[in-house]
């Protein structure tokens, strides 16, 4: 019998930016007096480390790259080595919206995706996990990437406003061990160090003070994709 899982939904509309080392400070200085830290750490932030997966195909990235209206990510996250859970997320994009579904998943049933076993997934009374299987089962989905970043993240309790601070983003291939307590010494940068991915993400209403603060930034808009990046060997194969 399956299990009863817990889940989420989230549906958004989405900004994405870079930020400069002067800046960041100024919005970060900003943020502490708008807004509260997320559930997931403090004012200091912390580190997210995610495995994504694609097809045999690798139309996930293939339609990225194409910019095709609708793309989406199949991952899974954890927040902490220590964890005895993780998310599995199914997130999916258009231009400036998007849905992200997500199911908290065993450690174990976690590894076990990552060694191609999606029939765990079945084990959970969930429609996210009940697409996941389908997906990743019926087009050969596995892992080909895991990217790591330190976050700092900012929500509003009573309204769907989530600000993310995203640094030291950087990823590898061929190894991904999402519960290893000792970095892996084959990570390879994105962008430098002084550089921050901003997201700015809101269901239908922004904060008129979060956009009188963005107004002052000098904001760039960001090229940078964490999924893209991860996977810039395939560039030479396919553009």
């Amino acid at each position: 019998m399956a299990e009863r899982a817990q889940s989420l939904t989230v549906s958004r509309k989405e900004m994405k930016f870079l930020l400069n080392l002067e800046d960041r400070m100024k919005l970060i200085q900003a943020l502490d007096t708008l807004l509260v830290p997320d559930a997931y750490g403090n004012y200091d932030g912390y580190r997210v480390r995610s495995v994504y997966f694609d097809g045999l195909d690798n139309q996930d990235y293939i339609e990225k790259q194409a910019k095709f209206d609708f793309v989406k990510r199949v991952r899974l996250r954890t927040y902490s080595a220590n964890a005895t859970t993780a998310k599995f997320e199914i997130k999916k994009k258009w231009t400036h919206s998007q849905i992200k579904d997500s199911v908290v998943v065993s450690r174990e049933d976690a590894e076990e995706m990552i060694k191609g076993n999606f029939d765990v997934l079945k084990k959970y009374d969930d429609p996210t996990a009940e697409l996941g299987y389908e997906i990743c089962s019926t087009m050969g989905y596995r892992p080909i990437s895991m990217v790591e970043y330190k976050r700092r993240a900012y929500t509003h309790p009573f309204f769907s406003t989530r600000i993310t601070l995203d640094s030291e983003l950087q990823y590898c291939i061929f190894y991904y061990d999402l519960f290893s307590e000792n970095p892996y010494p084959h990570y390879q940068s994105v962008m430098p160090i002084t550089q921050t991915i901003l997201e700015v993400k809101y269901d239908t209403y922004l904060f008129p003070q979060i956009q009188d603060v963005l107004t002052r930034l000098n904001l760039q808009k960001c090229p940078v994709s964490k999924f893209g990046s991860s996977r810039s060997l395939l560039e030479q194969y396919y553009y």
